[in-house]
């Protein structure tokens, strides 16, 4: 029996007649079965768009994505997926909403699929007709398909160790449920604990939800199901390297969003993996994964196999809406073929930057540039592809090889900020939205006129896979380098990596910020990087570098310890030792204290400060828990939790505030 097909209808009208039809649909049907997305100030009915995520593997009859500032292409990629066969999204479009490059495009990209209505305020819109409602907490029997996905789970446990299975899909095609009752037959048969990692728990909520449902009497939470006394739970991808808890079987889904260097320690750490990943999806291209990962696991454990899952479970084969969201957000855009492109000479590419209008107009070449960088990059979501259209301070430059992009750079132009603004992001009281260069060195290395200069961010690179190892990454920088224009410096932000600072580094860019907490799912440090343009921005870089030299050693020990020590060694031989430099300390533990600047950003400046001020009078007026506070916290490095527990703290606030108040107390007395 064939599935029926998934509406999609485009509404476009005023504020309150949208308003009137999201209530008019929304009640119509059953409270199990709808979702009601806004990114207004949504009613009581309605999701408000920044928790759109949170409904991630959630099922739904009916889907009301209203938009009445801004679309959120993110949301609706991810949210379009739970419209089950026979469903319908209804997208409401205010009239008043800025015509964007991007969403002209999504209109544009709707009238070529004529299953896609649309319809506006003066006409009549015709019945909702949804789907009979089936009880979804009822066991769900395999498909074919699937039945034979979960077996090679299952052998995965039960036959040769390292032969790790690789299972792919595009979204709707069940792998998320056959992983859960693979689980669960995994726990029937004997087995105690089944441990599941992704980017992030609402990834896994479908899985464990399936768990669930096989397994009688089990106890579902929001990360486990645990039964009698088996358990299938998450865990954070970084939390499992550090702690390489006993298992048997980790699954790893949406691999394709985990960096590739994690990866490969879950294959060295355990021997019997399964690692799943979504193929075309808003948590980012699979295609990309599968080239890469593929070689490693070749390398790691030649006995792997793989398993792709082709048929649809939630919707009908070639569906209308999968195939609209697919065009509407380039999820499925891939770069050349690389037979096209294999004769090219590096003396026959040609440099160009491309204007917005340019990829708006011309749909190939947009596919082209997105749909490399989704290959190269693992987090690559539609918003990029929004930013790409619309954001007004972007620019992408181009290799082309006869016509074809071989190589792409994305970067953001980041000018001056006004001082008034530059000082309240230096004492923690603003964070702007972009600016990421200027706002680091403030707020991170503490350089007080960092926003006086102009930069350009790098916030993409990628070479075509086939083309790699050539140097046609360092090419294309140095084109766009004769091209700057005003700017004094050039930035990048990345995870770091060796590879990737030799990478930068050859390209003439130097170390000037370390990140203070690893990121969630890479368990890397960003690392930041600056390239000076002009006179100005070298004594900027230089002034950036001795700033870190001086505080290197000293951070290293507190923040930095767990960094690998090929990387502290590569980062210590980079740094420009100068020690008739002088950072003038006093102004951040002023910030600090008066202000909201962080404590991570300030730690260095409070211990040069506090070494001297341990021994002053000041200090000795102090009340003892304020004296033993800061003895403990900046002196001596010790963990917060450790310091609340000894001095009968609260945590992390409380601290906070007892230790500004601590050091006002001192400073004030200074200046008398």
């Amino acid at each position: 029996m064939s599935l029926p097909q998934r509406h999609c209808w485009i509404l476009q009208g005023d504020f309150d007649w949208l308003n009137q039809q999201a209530q008019n649909f929304y009640q119509s049907v059953p409270s199990s079965t709808r979702f009601w997305v806004s990114d207004h100030i949504a009613p009581d009915e309605a999701i408000p768009v920044k928790k759109a995520h949170q409904h991630l593997g959630q099922e739904c009859d009916l889907l009301i994505f209203q938009v009445t500032t801004e679309f959120d292409a993110d949301a609706f990629g991810a949210l379009i997926g739970c419209v089950k066969a026979g469903g319908t999204v209804l997208v409401l479009l205010n009239t008043a909403l800025q015509p964007t490059h991007w969403l002209k495009r999504f209109l544009n990209i709707a009238t070529a699929f004529p299953a896609i209505q649309s319809f506006n305020q003066q006409q009549s819109l015709p019945d909702l007709v949804l789907p009979g409602t089936e009880n979804s907490l009822s066991p769900v029997i395999p498909t074919e398909e699937q039945s034979k996905a979960i077996a090679s789970v299952m052998k995965v446990v039960s036959g040769h160790r390292r032969r790790p299975l690789v299972l792919t899909a595009d979204r709707g095609r069940g792998k998320s449920a056959l992983l859960g009752m693979a689980a669960a037959e995994l726990l029937k048969s004997g087995k105690q604990h089944i441990l599941v990692t992704a980017p992030s728990p609402a990834n896994i909520q479908t899985l464990l939800l399936h768990a669930h449902q096989q397994l009688a009497e089990s106890k579902l939470g929001k990360t486990s199901v645990q039964w009698h006394d088996a358990i299938v739970e998450f865990m954070a991808p970084d939390a499992i390297l550090q702690s390489q808890p006993a298992t048997d079987l980790l699954i790893v889904d949406e691999a394709a969003a985990i960096p590739a260097n994690m990866l490969e320690q879950y294959l060295l750490n355990y021997s019997r993996l399964v690692f799943s990943s979504t193929i075309h999806g808003y948590e980012g291209t699979g295609r990309g994964f599968a080239l890469r990962f593929y070689k490693t696991l070749d390398r790691l454990a030649p006995g792997w196999r793989a398993c792709a899952l082709e048929r649809p479970v939630r919707w009908a084969e070639n569906d209308i809406v999968e195939q609209f969201s697919f065009a509407a957000l380039l999820l499925d855009a891939e770069p050349v073929d690389g037979e096209v492109i294999s004769a090219a000479e590096q003396n026959e590419l040609i440099f160009e930057t491309l204007e917005q209008q340019q990829l708006l107009s011309n749909e190939r070449l947009l596919r082209q540039v997105f749909g490399l960088m989704a290959l190269a990059h693992y987090r690559t979501r539609p918003a990029d592809l929004q930013m790409l259209l619309d954001h007004p301070d972007m620019r992408v430059s181009v290799l082309r090889y006869q016509g074809n992009v071989v190589a792409t750079l994305w970067t953001i132009d980041e000018p001056a900020l006004d001082s008034e603004l530059a000082q309240q992001v230096y004492d923690g009281i603003r964070r702007l939205k972009g600016h990421l260069l200027p706002q680091s060195l403030l707020v991170h290395a503490g350089i007080e006129d960092a926003a006086q200069y102009h930069y350009q961010r790098i916030s993409r690179i990628a070479v075509h896979p086939d083309c790699q190892q050539r140097g046609w990454g360092q090419l294309l920088l140095q084109q766009y380098f004769s091209t700057t224009g005003n700017a004094d410096v050039v930035g990048v932000s990345f995870a770091l990596s060796v590879e990737l600072l030799n990478f930068w580094s050859k390209a003439g860019f130097k170390i000037v910020r370390i990140g203070h907490h690893s990121d969630e799912v890479s368990g890397s440090l960003s690392v930041m990087m600056l390239k000076a343009i002009n006179a100005d921005g070298e004594k900027l870089v230089k002034r950036a570098q001795q700033t870190l030299a001086q505080q290197w050693f000293f951070l290293l020990g507190r923040q930095w310890h767990e960094l690998d020590a090929t990387v502290v060694i590569h980062i210590s031989q980079s740094l420009n030792y100068d020690e008739s430099s002088k950072i003038d300390y006093q102004q951040q533990v002023r910030s600090f204290a008066y202000q909201q600047r962080p404590f991570e950003s300030s730690e260095w400046a409070l211990w040069q400060w506090l070494r001297f001020s341990v021994i002053s009078q000041s200090f000795e007026q102090l009340t003892e828990v304020q004296q033993h506070l800061l003895i403990m916290l900046v002196l001596q490095g010790r963990r917060w939790d450790t310091v609340a527990k000894e001095l009968n703290l609260t945590g992390r606030k409380q601290i906070l505030a007892e230790l500004r108040q601590a050091i006002k107390q001192i400073l004030t007395s200074e200046t008398h």
